[in-house]
Protein backbone atom coordinates (compact mmCIF):
# COMPACT_ATOMS: atom_id res chain seq x y z
CA UNK A 1 0.00 0.00 0.00
CA UNK A 2 2.85 2.45 -0.50
CA UNK A 3 1.16 4.48 -3.09
CA UNK A 4 -1.33 5.33 -0.46
CA UNK A 5 -1.33 9.22 1.29
CA UNK A 6 0.18 9.23 4.62
CA UNK A 7 1.25 11.51 7.42
CA UNK A 8 4.37 11.32 9.66
CA UNK A 9 4.54 12.65 13.63
CA UNK A 10 7.86 13.51 14.67
CA UNK A 11 7.80 14.33 18.67
CA UNK A 12 9.36 17.19 19.75
CA UNK A 13 9.66 18.30 23.59
CA UNK A 14 11.71 21.91 24.64
CA UNK A 15 13.55 22.40 27.52
CA UNK A 16 11.73 24.51 30.26
CA UNK A 17 11.63 28.08 29.54
CA UNK A 18 12.60 27.85 25.31
CA UNK A 19 9.09 26.49 23.70
CA UNK A 20 8.98 30.18 22.00
CA UNK A 21 12.39 29.14 20.59
CA UNK A 22 11.49 25.78 19.15
CA UNK A 23 7.93 27.64 17.94
CA UNK A 24 10.63 30.21 16.40
CA UNK A 25 13.25 27.64 14.82
CA UNK A 26 10.08 25.71 13.06
CA UNK A 27 8.80 28.93 11.75
CA UNK A 28 12.26 29.52 10.50
CA UNK A 29 12.67 26.71 7.97
CA UNK A 30 13.16 27.57 4.87
CA UNK A 31 10.10 25.09 3.31
CA UNK A 32 7.69 25.95 6.18
CA UNK A 33 7.61 29.13 5.06
CA UNK A 34 7.86 28.47 1.46
CA UNK A 35 10.70 30.91 0.61
CA UNK A 36 13.70 30.98 -1.82
CA UNK A 37 14.63 28.16 -4.95
CA UNK A 38 14.23 24.50 -4.15
CA UNK A 39 12.29 25.08 -0.89
CA UNK A 40 8.84 23.02 -2.19
CA UNK A 41 9.66 19.54 -1.19
CA UNK A 42 7.79 16.98 -3.51
CA UNK A 43 4.98 15.33 -2.41
CA UNK A 44 4.69 17.22 1.00
CA UNK A 45 1.33 18.80 0.74
CA UNK A 46 1.54 20.24 4.31
CA UNK A 47 3.55 20.78 8.03
CA UNK A 48 2.62 22.02 10.93
CA UNK A 49 3.51 22.05 14.57
CA UNK A 50 1.21 21.33 17.46
CA UNK A 51 1.25 22.36 20.69
CA UNK A 52 0.16 19.91 23.72
CA UNK A 53 -1.97 22.11 25.48
CA UNK A 54 -1.86 20.03 28.68
CA UNK A 55 1.70 19.53 28.63
CA UNK A 56 3.78 22.74 28.21
CA UNK A 57 7.01 22.52 25.90
CA UNK A 58 5.34 19.05 24.24
CA UNK A 59 4.91 19.36 20.60
CA UNK A 60 3.88 17.23 17.33
CA UNK A 61 5.85 18.34 13.97
CA UNK A 62 2.33 16.77 11.63
CA UNK A 63 3.03 16.35 7.96
CA UNK A 64 0.82 15.08 5.10
CA UNK A 65 2.84 13.33 2.07
CA UNK A 66 1.10 12.14 -1.17
CA UNK A 67 2.79 8.91 -0.77
CA UNK A 68 4.75 6.79 1.59
CA UNK A 69 7.64 6.82 -1.86
CA UNK A 70 7.35 10.83 -1.55
CA UNK A 71 8.14 10.74 2.10
CA UNK A 72 11.22 7.99 1.89
CA UNK A 73 12.65 9.45 -1.49
CA UNK A 74 13.22 12.74 1.13
CA UNK A 75 13.64 11.02 4.15
CA UNK A 76 16.56 9.02 2.92
CA UNK A 77 17.57 11.80 0.29
CA UNK A 78 20.55 14.08 0.19
CA UNK A 79 18.26 16.94 1.02
CA UNK A 80 17.29 15.92 4.47
CA UNK A 81 20.15 13.49 5.18
CA UNK A 82 23.07 15.85 4.59
CA UNK A 83 21.04 18.72 6.10
CA UNK A 84 20.21 17.65 10.14
CA UNK A 85 17.15 19.21 10.76
CA UNK A 86 17.27 22.21 12.80
CA UNK A 87 14.67 20.97 15.25
CA UNK A 88 16.90 17.71 15.88
CA UNK A 89 17.77 18.75 19.35
CA UNK A 90 14.37 19.47 19.73
CA UNK A 91 13.36 15.58 19.50
CA UNK A 92 12.10 13.87 22.23
CA UNK A 93 13.86 10.28 21.93
CA UNK A 94 12.22 9.70 25.80
CA UNK A 95 9.58 8.22 24.32
CA UNK A 96 11.58 5.23 22.31
CA UNK A 97 11.25 6.43 18.92
CA UNK A 98 10.94 10.12 18.24
CA UNK A 99 8.52 9.88 15.08
CA UNK A 100 5.89 7.99 13.02
CA UNK A 101 4.38 7.12 10.04
CA UNK A 102 1.03 6.18 9.35
CA UNK A 103 -0.71 5.55 6.24
CA UNK A 104 -4.65 7.00 6.25
CA UNK A 105 -7.25 4.59 6.09
CA UNK A 106 -10.31 6.19 6.78
CA UNK A 107 -11.34 9.84 6.06
CA UNK A 108 -14.00 11.92 6.35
Amino acid sequence: MSGERIRVVIYLRAPEGEAHLLEKTYREISWVRGEGAGTRIEGLIRSELLRDVDRPGEYLLHSEWETLEHYRTWQFGPDHKDNPSVLRPYQDRSRGRHYAVYGITSED
